[in-house]
């Protein structure tokens, strides 16, 4: 059954994600620091989180190679780790290697419905010419893809797939390129029981009537969640890490989150490795 997500967000509720955005935007840029060294904070940190959680239940929707997937089997041996991609060149590409980890590496689309749907595989972004084992396919059209080919793929609504004890604790890593609307529309009980998710977005429209980061941001909001974190990747896309206020109340989790923008130490930019 589906959660009662409850009214429309607000122009409020869009003005308060915009502030928080834009201003941890700016701290962000005020550390001087890379923005590769901001994203791999967020990752750490990520990965810190998950760390504390010792979760049961892993999701990587969007998957392409699996990384993080393949961290979480490594640092949680006995976790149900459920990645999904869609891509079928991509699936192809790393099935095995997927396969004896032991992640569950399945070549489906997270999708609002169970049913056979679309991706867009984009074969030219502007002037550059895309592998077809790239990590932008989606239910959408990118506005500068020049060609794209079209597959039909096997979706089903994530939520239908997993089930969850009461004693389940889960955590999930989200970048499905502009089709996050469709991807959380399929997944609402299980982001609800989600104490902490790593999600892409973007603050303008990418692809073709995709949820911008407000949108995501209320989808979050109603289910009690909020914004922990965020780098800045791109131009217009960004990953956000949203927790519950559990884990948000643990001690020392507020104080780590703040040190992700910390300015550099002895005003020189830091050399910093990812998990």
């Amino acid at each position: 059954m589906a959660l009662d997500l409850g009214d429309p967000p607000s122009p409020t509720d869009h003005q308060w994600y915009r502030f928080w955005a834009e201003y941890t935007a700016a701290q962000a840029r005020n550390t001087r620091q890379p923005t590769k060294v901001i994203d791999l904070r967020v990752r750490r940190m990520f990965h810190d989180l998950c760390r504390m959680l010792e979760p049961t239940v892993v999701l990587e929707l969007g998957a392409h190679e699996g990384r993080f997937s393949k961290w979480a089997k490594r640092t949680f041996p006995d976790a149900r780790c459920l990645a999904l991609e869609a891509n079928p060149y991509v699936h192809r590409e790393h099935r095995e290697d997927m396969d004896e980890i032991g992640v569950e590496y399945r070549h489906l689309a997270a999708a609002a419905t169970n049913a056979t749907v679309t991706i867009n595989i984009p074969t030219r972004i502007g002037n550059k010419v895309k592998d077809r084992a790239n990590r932008m396919a989606s239910l959408g059209v990118h506005h500068r893809a020049v060609g794209h080919e079209s597959v039909d793929v096997e979706a089903v609504r994530v939520d239908d797939i997993v089930d969850l004890t009461d004693d389940d604790r889960v955590v999930a890593w989200i970048d499905v390129e502009g089709a996050s609307d469709a991807v959380l529309g399929g997944s609402e009980e299980l982001m609800a029981r989600a104490d902490a998710v790593y999600i892409e977005v973007e603050d303008r429209e990418v692809w073709e009537g995709q949820w911008l980061d407000v949108d995501v941001a209320a989808f979050f909001r109603t289910l009690g969640k909020f914004p922990a974190m965020r780098d800045i990747q791109r131009l217009h896309s960004y990953n956000v890490v949203f927790i519950s206020p559990d884990l948000a109340g643990r001690d020392g989790v507020a104080e780590r989150a703040a040190r992700v923008l910390r300015p550099p130490r002895g005003g020189k930019s830091e050399d910093e490795k990812a998990d």
